[in-house]
């Protein structure tokens, strides 16, 4: 008998082992093949899967990978990566058509539609590609990891977290455990994310470098959950490893009543310093040194030192005349004719309670005084919201002929219900569906009151709102790891808030009583009437732990985490007297009519 005989029956019997549900006898007939023929490309894919099916996960991997190595359709592939380098999206997807007419189930051209989905926008169409290659060859890492990028992109971030979750579990690693505690911590999931940390620890074998990514995430839950000293030891620990952390030294800093010794100052300098570290790595150190200077009371030292750790984040691309531009045509149209449609049946499931506005405006505390009382859960700042717009977008398009904005006043009722439920299931992930109520103060739904209105008939709205000069000073002074280009400047603080007021003028007019304004200074200087003002407008009875938030127990993700844990005061109001001579661009930008706007609110 020859080999290609001895190939066949073995191919043959593994076939008929397989009819008979005998998967591990047929695994060892299609070794045998494949010993035999190596180049069996098909049979390395199914291989792979049966691998897999039976939870030999590290053996499915190493087939999976054979069969790329064996890829009868590699030239075809090389030729996708030639488009795609140029941007010929259309090319690409031809090809990876004809790849798929000649083997179906083919991973390398369900990962090409994949990509050109993402070039397009359509996370959901990418999702579907990438589950279909994975029907095939489920122990594709490669395609397994885009499809949890895919999820994420999409909103869909329980089928996220849930991949990652398989991927550390097939494949059991530094890398992958400490993607799944990433998206653990951005995601809420405290303790989960926590015991990923106590998973990917011993994987760093030693190696400072990793041990100190682990503890800086384990710093940074700590102090969510509201324990300090524990929080600032792992952060020390953090920087014993690699003392050029820079995030790590923010995350002491933004502690608020944090001192940093003369050693760390002189650590921290260093770092700045350094010469081989990229501006914005260097920038969270060069904001942690700049509210250490901060305790010497030396306010025209601590603005330079303000100013020239703004400076380093040259990775932001705020653009004022887009966002203006964008301010324009929500106005313009969104009026009352568009937002008249509601949603019906209303979505089914607890009540929203959206606290929107600008970063630093008192959100935090609204929702730290909210959340104290017993039917009303606070969550964090949800992704949700961003990700709904971006379906009711695509449905505009896809169903009614045109762009959100131009269509969205089309939309069904019917339609419009089953965008808001996309909402509330999306965001079940952030509740345990214990209270009537929950918080969402993600503060830039600011932009999409005119939606939320529309798809969540019954949801409460408030607008959390500074005075702009002590608000632009708070954002000024804060690092934000990301979602606020805007505040790296004092000229784009200005813009910002000018066209926030605009926009939340507009939905007054055209949605006349549908948001309730509190003014953070009327909040820490009366605080009772202004509470109950808050309760009464929810709908819910008051409670007295509402007035002693302070001692509530829940996480608290925000740059206001340290404040309300302390009672009310009044210290934020006038902050900027300061330092008043330095923003002058600040004030030359929002100018004469928005600083009228607020006169009495400057001063506690």
């Amino acid at each position: 008998m020859t080999a290609e005989d001895s190939h066949s029956n073995d191919l043959r019997e593994a076939d008929q082992w397989l009819a008979k549900g005998e998967t591990a006898r047929a695994i060892i007939c299609l070794k045998q093949a494949l010993k035999l023929n190596p180049q069996a490309y098909e049979r390395w894919i199914l291989l792979s899967r049966l691998l897999y099916e039976e939870r030999q996960y590290s053996d499915a991997i190493k087939a999976a990978n054979a069969a790329e190595q064996f890829d009868p359709l590699q030239p075809a592939f090389r030729d996708i990566q030639k488009a795609i380098q140029a941007r010929r999206f259309e090319a690409a997807q031809t090809v990876a058509d004809r790849m798929l007419e000649q083997v179906p189930g083919h991973s390398r051209a369900l990962f090409t539609l994949a990509h050109v989905a993402q070039a397009r926008g359509d996370h959901e169409l990418r999702a579907r590609w990438l589950e279909q290659g994975l029907s095939q060859s489920p122990a594709n890492l490669g395609l397994r990891m885009a499809l949890f990028s895919a999820y994420e992109d999409s909103g869909a971030l329980q089928n996220a977290i849930e991949t990652a979750t398989h991927i550390a579990e097939i494949e059991p690693s530094f890398e992958t455990i400490s993607t799944l505690t990433g998206i653990l911590f951005r995601y809420g999931q405290n303790d989960a994310a926590l015991a990923a940390c106590d998973r990917t620890e011993p994987l760093c074998n030693g190696d400072p470098l990793k041990l100190s990514e682990v503890q800086l995430i384990r710093a940074q839950l700590l102090r969510i959950l509201g324990k300090r000293e524990d929080s600032i030891a792992m952060f020390r620990a953090c920087l014993a490893n690699n003392p050029n952390n820079a995030v790590a030294w923010w995350g002491l800093a933004d502690m608020k009543t944090f001192s940093f010794s003369a050693d760390d100052r002189i650590a921290i300098q260093a770092l700045i310093d350094a010469p081989n570290i990229r501006p914005e790595q260097k920038c969270p150190a060069a904001f942690a040194l700049a509210k250490a200077s901060e305790a010497a009371g030396d306010w025209d030292a601590s603005m330079m030192r303000y100013q020239a750790a703004n400076a380093l984040r040259t990775d932001q691309r705020f653009n004022p005349g887009t966002f203006q531009a964008g301010i324009e045509r929500v106005t313009g149209q969104l009026g009352a004719a568009q937002l008249s449609r509601q949603a019906s049946p209303s979505p089914s499931g607890p009540r929203p309670i959206f606290i929107l506005g600008l970063p630093r405006s008192g959100s935090t505390l609204i929702e730290q005084i909210l959340a104290s009382h017993s039917e009303i859960e606070g969550t964090l700042e949800q992704p949700v919201m961003p990700n709904t717009k971006r379906k009711a977008h695509a449905l505009c398009v896809q169903s009614y002929g045109g762009d959100y904005l131009s269509h969205i006043g089309a939309v069904s009722e019917q339609d419009l219900s089953g965008i808001g439920q996309f909402y509330l299931d999306q965001g079940r992930l952030f509740r345990t569906g214990a209270t009537r109520f929950f918080t969402d103060k993600l503060p830039f739904n600011f932009e999409h009151v005119g939606l939320i209105h529309k798809i969540l008939p019954e949801a409460v709205i408030i607008d959390a709102r500074r005075n702009p000069l002590d608000c632009g000073f708070s954002l000024f002074k804060q690092y934000f790891a990301q979602g606020s280009d805007f505040s790296y400047s004092l000229d784009h603080i200005g813009v910002f808030y000018n066209g926030y007021l605009k926009l939340m003028e507009h939905w007054d007019t055209v949605l006349p009583g549908r948001v309730l304004r509190v003014d953070y200074e009327d909040l820490v200087r009366a605080p009772e009437p202004q509470i109950r003002r808050l309760l009464e407008h929810v709908g819910v009875d008051f409670e007295p732990a509402c007035l002693n938030f302070h001692e509530t127990d829940r996480a608290v993700r925000t740059a206001s985490s340290e404040q309300v844990r302390q009672p009310i005061n009044t210290r934020g109001i006038g902050a900027w007297r300061k330092v008043e001579r330095h923003l002058q661009p600040l004030k030359d930008r929002l100018g004469a009519q928005t600083l009228a706007r607020f006169e009495g609110r400057f001063d506690p």
